[in-house]
């Protein structure tokens, strides 16, 4: 429970955040995909999951995850950004069964994006690099490594300082125990949605 109420706090001040950088003073509106914009997006989430088979109710898992992204252009339609990797546990989480040991996972990446302005002012597709790092960690036992791919889409500003991203992604996460030299880990490919804010 206290995780629950601590990640509904970060939840509400990361809105609250976004809410007041939208709405200050900003004397001139800036347009997407210029120098000087800055694009933030993410989340913060709890979740708790039971698994049932035959009818029989197991042990239930708790995730708390953490998520944020920022970008940054330095200059029209190039954007420089760090971010959290992939849609299925992204940023920081931890998997917190009721018995046993907890797994933290972190991902980490530096992604640059070139974003493409169009005849429409409201249609951005994009390109991005991802280049960083993911380690998940349970007790004594870490693997982890660098991991890379990339995200292509399309960028709509829905309305004023507001984005809806549709995009496709790959990446091909490392995950290799200390000294190891063949490649562990997994590739992932996703297509979704998503909604940014910039300013």
């Amino acid at each position: 429970m206290k995780t629950q109420n601590f990640s509904l706090t970060i939840l509400t001040l990361a809105a609250l955040s976004l809410i007041t950088i939208s709405s200050s003073g900003n004397a001139q509106d800036r347009q997407f995909a210029t120098k000087g914009v800055t694009e933030i997006s993410g989340s913060v989430s709890y979740s708790n999951f039971t698994y049932v088979s035959d009818g029989e109710t197991g042990d239930a898992i708790s995730i708390f995850t953490l998520a944020p992204q920022i970008g940054y252009f330095v200059i029209d339609g190039l954007e420089l950004g760090l971010g959290t990797g992939i849609s299925l546990l992204p940023g920081y989480s931890v998997l917190s069964p009721e018995d046993g040991e907890s797994t933290n996972i972190l991902q980490f990446f530096f992604s640059p994006s070139y974003n493409i302005k169009t005849n429409g002012k409201n249609l951005f597709p994009f390109i991005e690099a991802q280049l960083g790092y993911t380690s998940i960690s349970s007790g004594d036992q870490t693997d982890s490594g660098f991991s890379y791919g990339g995200r292509a889409g399309l960028k709509i500003v829905a309305v004023e300082h507001l984005l809806v991203n549709i995009s496709a992604q790959y990446l091909q996460i490392t995950l290799n125990e200390s000294g190891e030299t063949e490649r562990d880990g997994f590739n992932y490919l996703t297509f979704g949605i998503g909604v940014s804010g910039y300013f």
